[in-house]
């Protein structure tokens, strides 16, 4: 990925944030070089068939076969949430799973991915657990739409080597990333956000996107897709084509 700054200023509708104390479902973009004999697809077994999280929709979390791939982490009926104050998503880590539960807020989910005990949380930017917790990100804020009667959230963590991109799609509701390793890059009809390790974005629903993973390390991430719960979490753009932005 070129180097440019974390994050473009001429970017409308979009705004994150991350405190640090702080898409989904991928396509594998196969290489170019010709060989005699056909490769061997990690990402399908013996009889040829895609192993769970290697193919479109991303799998759940308890059919994980191996590193590589996107998983459903959780889905959570929200309820109403309230439009008058600002929300942001919280990750915490714990040193157990016990702890974790105990930590729980209204509208946080426990989680066990990438050999740690997570609390997701949506809550006030402001909202901490116990103590106990490691303090990871905050990201935010997540801008709701006052017309929606019933939010829910829906969680994924992926595994991605460089190259692996999303088909066109779009959320009917904020998505937001957190990136633990690699880098990324996200293509809008609004313009590129980069995002690096450590980095968190936002961006707003109903926005065609591509998700695009980048740089020279293995990208590791959460996405959150915080939705109407009336409505499909994910739909297909076909009136949109990206330009290529993020391209390596």
């Amino acid at each position: 990925m070129t180097q440019e700054s974390d994050h473009e200023d001429t970017r409308p509708n979009v705004r994150s944030f991350v405190l640090i104390g702080a898409c989904a479902c991928l396509a594998l973009v196969m290489p170019d070089a010709a060989i005699a004999q056909p490769p061997i697809d990690p990402n399908t077994d013996s009889a040829g068939n895609p192993l769970p999280g290697s193919s479109i929709p991303c799998a759940p979390l308890a059919q994980k076969r191996q590193e590589l791939g996107c998983y459903v982490v959780a889905r959570q009926p929200l309820g109403a949430l309230p439009h008058e104050s600002p929300l942001a998503w919280h990750l915490d880590a714990f040193a157990s799973r016990a702890e974790a539960e105990a930590a729980r807020g209204t509208h946080s989910i426990v989680a066990e991915v990438f050999d740690r005990v997570w609390l997701l949380t949506i809550a006030a930017p402001d909202w901490r657990p116990t103590p106990r917790a490691q303090h990871v990100a905050t990201v935010g804020p997540l801008t709701l739409d006052k017309a929606v009667a019933q939010y829910a959230a829906f969680y994924v963590a992926s595994t991605f080597r460089p190259g692996f991109y999303s088909f066109a799609h779009a959320h009917p509701g904020p998505e937001a990333w957190f990136i633990l390793t690699g880098e990324q890059c996200l293509e809008t009809p609004e313009g590129r956000i980069l995002g690096r390790a450590g980095e968190g974005m936002v961006v707003h629903g109903d926005l065609p996107m591509i998700v695009r993973s980048t740089g020279t390390e293995i990208r590791r991430n959460f996405a959150l897709v915080l939705h109407d719960a009336a409505k499909p979490v994910t739909t297909r753009v076909d009136d949109w084509k990206p330009a290529g932005l993020c391209a390596n």
